[in-house]
């Protein structure tokens, strides 16, 4: 059981956060349906969900700190010309 606090806002059990693996910072939808108020978690978006936003960058390949080391090198590289 949680109160509604005066900025209308409730804690979430702990067993409950747990069981969804609910984090801070998550970002929560509220719906209501026949009379009851649904709480679901957006899904989490990975930094490699960005992938191929960028001109040259192609979605999956190697982790983003090797890119971005490959990146940086290779800018050095083109400033030193």
């Amino acid at each position: 059981m949680s109160t509604i606090t005066k900025k209308g806002q409730v804690t979430i059990p702990k067993p409950f956060r747990d069981q969804f693996h609910i984090k801070e910072g998550d970002s929560l939808h509220f719906e209501v349906k026949d009379n009851m108020l649904i709480l679901r978690r957006n899904d989490r978006r990975s930094l490699l969900d960005l992938g191929g936003i960028a001109k040259g960058r192609k979605k999956g390949q190697g982790s983003e700190r090797e890119y971005t080391k490959r990146i940086v090198a290779r800018n050095i590289a083109h400033e030193g010309r």
